[in-house]
């Protein structure tokens, strides 16, 4: 199955399941795509198993694109404005370059090396990764960071939660199945204005907008419970994502 079958196959019922949710120009969904675990990104793929999740290697030409894009990212002055470089240089001039590259496209490198701020080797662009672009950012700006691929890792010592969060903070978004459980999946990026009315501005990656399901971008989105998906095992289940914590960046 290419990524083009998978993306028909994996958002459009979402979005049948979710219309007021997923048309909404105010608050932005994050659609669940059907990544692999990240158990298994760091694969021995000589027999190329993982090639139904887009296993296409970028050209070189696109790899010493998006090498340029990194060597030009600011350090700061706060890890914020190093996420801010890549949506105010990029997003409406060439929204491709940091956005998941859909079938039959290769895989967008630029995705793949944010996770060499994680202890996760990435391998295709088709896998969640919200928090390699977070940890990337705070790397690039010598901040604290999880170096972790989970989302829900900066909720785990020595980050320290806050009710006050103020612009570059984080905030991590947790899903909860339907019996109330943690799942352990959600969203992390950062806080770009503080919360007001029952929603925040966030600028982080892995976000859905102008039309693109997976991209680097900022976004409205409610900080109550609303309704998504995720895949568990090799199902589709329903759930509730909400903010769980903001968290301070230091």
């Amino acid at each position: 199955m290419n990524r083009r079958t998978f993306l028909a196959t994996s958002v459009l019922p979402l979005v049948a399941a979710f219309p007021t949710l997923a048309q909404s120009d105010e608050e932005s969904e994050i659609i669940g795509l059907t990544w692999p675990p990240l158990e298994l990104l760091n694969p021995d793929d000589k027999n190329h198993k993982n090639e139904q999740f887009g296993y296409n290697k970028p050209t070189e030409d696109q790899k010493k694109k998006a090498n340029l894009m990194l060597q030009k990212a600011p350090k700061g002055p706060h890890a914020i404005d190093v996420a801010q470089y890549f949506v105010t240089t990029y997003y409406e001039s060439d929204p491709e370059s940091i956005s998941q590259w859909p079938a039959p496209a290769n895989w967008n490198p630029l995705i793949v090396d944010f996770f060499d701020a994680t202890d996760t080797k990435g391998t295709t662009d088709m896998i969640a990764w919200c928090s390699a672009f977070v940890n990337w950012c705070l790397r690039q700006n010598g901040a604290l960071r999880s170096n972790n691929a989970s989302s829900q890792s900066f909720l785990k010592k020595p980050f320290a939660r806050t009710t006050d969060p103020k612009v570059g903070d984080l905030a991590v978004f947790t899903c909860y199945n339907l019996a109330g459980q943690d799942m352990g999946l959600g969203h992390v990026a950062f806080v770009k204005t503080p919360p007001a009315d029952g929603r925040v501005l966030l600028l982080g990656g892995n976000m859905s907008s102008g039309g693109h399901g997976s991209i680097i971008c900022q976004e409205t989105f409610s900080v109550g419970s609303f309704a998504t998906s995720r895949t568990v095992g090799n199902k589709r289940v329903p759930c509730t994502m909400r903010l769980n914590a903001y968290i301070q960046v230091v």
